[in-house]
């Protein structure tokens, strides 16, 4: 299933955290399948990237594109706090600023959405990620690779800076690293808030502005 979005009222995201310890070795049963249960998100006058997804990876291709694979999560993982993941980027763009939606180009976009525990107990498998992401309960967290300030720089959305916020992981690059972060500590630091329900995740690619092109994969992505 696709849905379509204006891209610049959706996200102008893209942030990281620093480093946290790994998951100990009994939450790693929480392995994110890319088998099943996500949808495409597409934007209105964009063409949308390729993502192929098997197993345990998925694979994107950017090319002048930029939409957004994401996933409703089953409410057992709703108090998820920590995250591990590892990317890797082949073909990367170029410096941009995250805070430019005309020039905002990334490799890659991790994202992690918080709800408030009333707007978890009305999410259902079909809840589509564009509602959540203009819901003034929610806010959405990006671990960016691209843009051009210091890692751990967190760079507020143009378009909802209260809801929707990055933290630079990666400066643009090909190259490939094994990430593990403390969700519930950068909410905290992020947004002020403390992480209730973690509800959807997501993987995004654009370089609408550049044409370059993006080849990149996200994998052996868990949850604790």
């Amino acid at each position: 299933m696709s849905c379509d979005l204006t891209r610049r009222a959706a996200l102008s995201l893209g942030l990281g955290a620093l480093t946290a310890a790994a998951i100990p070795y009994a939450a790693r049963a929480n392995v994110i399948s890319f088998g099943s249960g996500w949808e495409h998100l597409k934007f209105r006058s964009l063409e949308p990237n390729t993502f192929n997804t098997a197993g345990n990876a998925v694979t994107v291709v950017a090319e002048g594109t930029s939409s957004i694979l994401y996933r409703i999560l089953p409410s057992d993982l709703f108090g998820s706090r920590r995250a591990e993941w590892t990317w890797r980027v082949d073909s990367s763009v170029p410096p941009s600023d995250l805070n430019d939606t005309d020039n905002d180009d990334r490799n890659l976009g991790v994202f992690f959405v918080n709800a408030s525990d009333d707007v978890a107990a009305r999410i259902r498998p079909g809840t589509r990620i564009s509602r959540l992401m203009r819901n003034r309960d929610v806010q959405v967290l990006m671990y960016t690779w691209g843009g051009d300030d210091p890692q751990g720089t967190v760079i507020p959305s143009p378009q909802a800076s209260d809801r929707l916020r990055n933290i630079v992981q990666r400066l643009p690059a090909t190259g490939e690293f094994r990430e593990s972060v403390d969700l519930a500590g950068d909410f905290r630091r992020v947004f002020g808030v403390e992480m209730r329900n973690l509800v959807a995740l997501a993987v995004s690619s654009n370089s609408e502005n550049s044409g370059n092109r993006v080849q990149a994969q996200v994998s052996e992505w868990v949850l604790g």
